[in-house]
């Protein structure tokens, strides 16, 4: 397991300095045309995080035939991840017209259900239940597509792409596993077209996001990749 969380961890700390990198490059060729405009860009969200199957735990016990006996099943359990509510904090840095870096802190709780059935002494089916925290700490890249006039303000359209590093704690901290995430999605943003905002009002930013997000490492049964849905929705301010 320590070379299969190492390896995830590279993983994480490659994709995320690849978006960063991005990033910076684009931070050289700053054009002026949006100069009046704010640059930065903080937004709090709440959401919900999807869930993801694990695959199916098949434990067995050697039996008693002689000399070699035959693995013989215990049980069979199919484990998942179960959706759960998220909190959400972006940081975005507009650093050529309308490609922003960004950063974002995300927390979200879930459950890891275990369905037994199968079982050798033919007890009845169950489900086992324990809590599982999962913190993602991503960088990446936000372009804006579109710019649509409403009466009170702009609808922006964008698309957001990036990676980054994920560590999820298990019920009691009884395990805390680490992995990367790469994920990739869009969303809109309201906001006045007020180029040079001042006061609260004019600084509002209402911005919803969907995600696809694809994990590796972290807690599971095998070494495999699992995707899963965001959504979230939430409020911020425009500075400088």
């Amino acid at each position: 397991m320590s070379h299969i969380r190492s390896r995830s961890r590279r993983r994480g700390l490659r994709v995320a300095s690849l978006a960063l990198g991005v990033a910076a490059v684009a931070a050289v060729a700053v054009a002026p045309a949006y100069a009046q405009e704010p640059r930065l860009e903080i937004t709090a969200s709440g959401g919900r995080w999807g869930g993801y199957a694990l695959g199916t735990i098949s434990p067995s016990l050697t039996g008693p035939q002689v000399p070699a006996g035959s693995p013989v099943l215990v049980l069979r359990g199919d484990v998942s991840v179960t959706p759960g509510a998220a909190a959400e904090v972006r940081v975005g840095w507009r650093v050529w017209r309308a490609v922003y870096a960004e950063a974002t802190g995300g927390l979200g709780r879930h459950t890891i259900d275990a369905k037994i059935h199968d079982d050798l002494e033919q007890a009845p089916a169950s489900t086992v239940s324990a809590s599982l925290l999962q913190i993602a700490i991503e960088g990446g890249a936000l372009v804006e597509l579109a710019r649509l006039p409403m009466p009170a303000g702009r609808l922006v359209v964008f698309a957001a792409g990036g990676g980054g590093y994920l560590r999820q704690v298990h019920e009691d901290r009884v395990l805390v596993e680490t992995g990367s995430t790469i994920y990739g999605g869009g969303g809109v943003k309201w906001r006045t077209s007020a180029p040079r905002p001042r006061g609260l009002v004019q600084r509002l930013v209402l911005r919803g996001d969907l995600r696809l997000v694809t994990r590796s490492g972290g807690v599971d049964t095998s070494d495999t990749r699992r995707s899963y849905i965001t959504v979230s929705g939430g409020i911020g301010l425009r500075f400088f």
